[in-house]
């Protein structure tokens, strides 16, 4: 059971040039923060609560916000500074948002610190509209966090790149060792489509595994969301898909609305 989920979920194993997809995310955003300015303030006491922004070139009603993925126990939004260019004309600023991770604490305090980093963000930019950018884990966070109804109300849309959606492969997978999910928090925190939350653009990428295929195709269904393949891009390389075809996918996003 364990090594058919695995073949889903563990990336490492699954996509060949995983451990240089990693490497590009940090050479790639170590070039960013060499061209953009970056400020930073916390949202928490923990080294990890915080969130940084830059300036762009677009609309002072948007604001991008970058979430990033890793399983929730992973990575750093640092390294996912390389997806900011792409943003940079879509708001007046691009955010990014770090969290704790787990195993250190739970899921639950994972979604909150997404829900009080965005609370954050929009007393730093009052009256913007978040466009939130979430990838993997990132996109489910981003989903959660639009179970708040101020920020519900604050979000303009959802672009959730490869996202995970059903918590139960990941309690059947190798991550349940690092996790140790509950089943009290696979009910809780597994989302579903409904039409209770702002326009979502899923997107995923051909060469991904059925799990995430599957993931998309179903949460897709809700009355304002719509589905987005990206031809030959993998879990990892859609995030720089995503990037080049950032005009395109906002775009469709704008256009969704409250029906589909």
């Amino acid at each position: 059971m364990q090594a058919f989920w695995d073949s889903q979920l563990k990336f490492s194993e699954v996509i060949p040039g995983f451990a240089e997809a990693l490497d590009r995310m940090a050479r790639d955003s170590d070039a960013v923060a060499q061209q953009c300015l970056f400020t930073r303030t916390a949202y928490g006491d923990h080294p990890r609560q915080w969130v940084e922004w830059t300036e762009g070139t677009g609309p002072n009603s948007v604001l991008p916000v970058i979430i990033h993925g890793g399983y929730w126990r992973a990575l750093e939004a640092e390294a996912h500074r390389f997806m900011v260019p792409a943003f940079l004309s879509a708001g007046a600023s691009v955010a990014n948002i770090e969290y704790r991770l787990m195993p250190e604490v739970r899921l639950a305090d994972v979604v909150a610190d997404t829900k009080t980093a965005l609370h954050k963000l929009a007393e730093v930019f009052p009256g913007v509209r978040f466009v939130l950018i979430g990838h993997s884990a990132g996109a489910h966070l981003a989903l959660s966090a639009t179970t708040d109804d101020a920020l519900a109300a604050r979000t303009l849309g959802v672009l959730s790149l490869s996202g995970v959606y059903d918590l139960a492969p990941v309690r059947l997978s190798f991550l349940q060792s690092e996790l140790g999910l509950t089943v009290e928090e696979v009910a809780e925190f597994t989302l579903s489509a409904h039409a209770n939350r702002p326009p979502v653009l899923y997107i995923n990428g051909s060469a991904e595994t059925s799990e995430y295929l599957r993931g998309g195709a179903l949460m897709s269904q809700s009355e304002n969301a719509d589905w987005h393949m990206i031809t030959d891009a993998d879990h990892m390389s859609l995030t720089w898909a995503a990037c080049d075809q950032a005009d395109q996918l906002l775009s469709k996003l704008y256009s969704l609305g409250n029906t589909k």
